[in-house]
């Protein structure tokens, strides 16, 4: 039984660690805390739903299409809101504002558009795997080697390319950068098709394997800020290591407790983390100055 718990802990959690993994190099880079990856994540699952299920259209090619209509909602976002507020030099508050309204907006329109209720993309019996004592869905599989292809290929980009070295200068400092040349309001549109790309692939996966609403944006997008957390905030990779603490101490917890308690898992972790190690596993200690 802990086998298959913990089985199913890294499945959710190489789903979480890819929302997170996005939202953290939108946060990290740009010091916005992005409300609006959650829907991104929703409308990335819906377009998905719409080409594969009401269309009939090929599955790779609806899977690619609800790609593509994340990543361009990402831009939108940046193009049409922050970069206008960041050429303002807006406070962070407008922004987060600004953010939640554009949530908002397009979880109702989906809603209106689609209805509230639950969507299935894929009915009836999936075919399974058995390891030892542990069953995977064939989907479940797909989720991980999804995940580690994507992984490797982040790590890739941030340590070996020159776009990479830009984004973690953009992280350090954006002014020094534009000094220097670098059309930061080109970087940040890179930045944010990377973020919502890695966001729409986990949502397109997930609703593939238990489905989708209007709302599944929000607990997908509070998972990944706190994965963000305890990996520690400013490191790139470390929302990974995040999104698999809490996917795995999540099912944990339905094993002990039940399915009710997996949220209160989440922010029990978060605000133990805040009030013992604020810096995340990764992060280190830095003075006030440093700050």
């Amino acid at each position: 039984m802990i086998l298959q718990l913990l089985a199913n802990g890294l499945i959710a959690g190489a789903m979480y660690s890819l929302v997170a993994l996005g939202f953290g190099i939108i946060y990290t880079t740009t010091k916005t805390f992005h409300i609006a990856h959650g829907a991104v994540y929703t409308i990335s699952a819906y377009v998905f739903y719409l080409f594969y299920r009401v269309l009939v259209f090929p599955l790779g090619i609806s899977l690619l299409l609800g790609l593509i209509a994340g990543v361009i909602l990402g831009i939108l976002i940046e193009l049409l809101i922050y970069h206008p507020l960041y050429q303002r030099k807006a406070s962070g508050g407008i922004l987060l504002v600004s953010s939640i309204g554009v949530y908002v907006f397009v979880v109702n329109l989906i809603a209106m558009l689609f209805g509230n209720e639950t969507k299935i993309l894929s009915p009836g019996i999936e075919k399974t795997y058995q390891i030892g004592t542990i069953i995977l869905t064939r989907i479940q599989i797909v989720e991980l080697l999804v995940f580690f292809v994507l992984m490797i290929s982040y790590l890739l980009l941030l340590k070996k390319t020159n776009l990479g070295k830009l984004v973690r200068g953009l992280a350090d400092n954006p002014i020094l950068l534009s000094v220097l040349g670098v059309e930061v309001s080109t970087l940040r549109i890179a930045v944010f098709a990377i973020g919502s790309l890695f966001a729409g692939a986990s949502s397109c996966l997930v609703a593939l394997d238990v489905g989708i609403d209007p709302n599944i944006g929000m607990p997908a997008l509070l998972v990944s800020a706190v994965a963000m957390i305890i990996g520690g905030v400013g490191i790139f990779e470390a929302a990974a290591l995040g999104g698999f603490i809490i996917g795995i101490l999540q099912n944990l917890a339905v094993w002990k407790l039940s399915a009710r308690w997996q949220e209160a898992v989440t922010f029990t972790l978060l605000i133990l983390f805040l009030l013992l190690r604020p810096q995340g596993i990764l992060g280190k200690r830095r003075r006030i100055e440093e700050l």
